[in-house]
């Protein structure tokens, strides 16, 4: 079994929608898929199928309120098993943000209690970075991806917190989200960002910009299925196969993590 953690050092990269439409292609694919929610926003559940947003969930577990954490989990229909973070207060993240700085391998000792086979695959959506969240999951981490729109000032933010992000015996990738080629702007930055994180950011990790994306979520469904031939969803699909490659240790010049 292997973690990978989404994150992102800016606000609107796409990141929860990253981990959940990255989720469904796991599933769908054949492989083993949790998905587990860092983020307080609570959101990754609405992307993966809840009616409702989850009350308890992990969260609640890194506050040491519930005990096991796995009793509060749901599976979609694809089949991805889904950890939620949970409504807490401001109180209760307060205290687990101390336990988390007090325990550094708590979310990583959590994590190892997921039954999944050898080719499983957990996905973290986390706060973002940095974090307690975005670093626990780091630390627990195989391979990170980094998901960035291609705007200045978020890929400035990325670039100064890179040597962070890099600071792990993960892997770390660059996803950058929501690309318009026709703005200049973005070429340019991408071309800045580029000198900044070397080979972290490949042509696969792209994920072009479309507007059926949302509009897609907010009828409770995939860009992939609603638009299978629009450039956002061969991207996704692309990104997907990369994923999955990676996973079975498929590609070349990354070098499996060693626990």
């Amino acid at each position: 079994m292997k973690t990978v953690a989404l994150v992102s050092t800016a606000g609107g990269a796409g990141r929860t929608t990253l981990a959940a439409a990255l989720s469904v292609l796991l599933a769908r694919r054949g492989r083993p898929v949790a998905a587990v929610d860092l983020d307080p926003q609570n959101m990754l559940g609405a992307h993966l199928g809840l009616d409702t947003f989850a009350r308890v969930g992990f969260g609640h577990a890194m506050a040491g309120q519930v005990e096991p954490w796995q009793g509060n989990t749901w599976r979609n229909a694809d089949g991805v098993l889904f950890a939620p973070h949970g409504e807490t207060t401001l109180a209760e993240r307060t205290a687990y943000e101390a336990r988390l700085a007090a325990e550094p391998r708590w979310c990583a000792q959590a994590l190892a209690r997921i039954d999944l086979p050898p080719r499983g695959v957990v996905l973290l959506d986390t706060a973002r970075f940095p974090s307690q969240q975005a670093v626990h999951a780091l630390r627990a981490a195989d391979l990170v991806l980094c998901a960035t729109p291609p705007e200045p000032a978020a890929c400035a933010t990325l670039a100064r917190c890179f040597p962070s992000l890099r600071n792990t015996a993960a892997t770390v990738k660059v996803v950058v989200n929501r690309l318009n080629p026709a703005r200049e702007m973005q070429r340019d930055t991408l071309a800045l960002l580029r000198a900044a994180v070397g080979d972290a950011l490949e042509l696969a990790h792209r994920v072009h910009f479309d507007a059926a994306v949302p509009e897609s979520l907010a009828r409770g469904g995939w860009i992939f299925d609603d638009a299978p031939h629009s450039q956002a969803s061969h991207d996704l699909h692309g990104l997907a196969n990369w994923l999955d490659a990676w996973l079975d240790g498929n590609i070349a010049g990354d070098s499996e993590r060693t626990r």
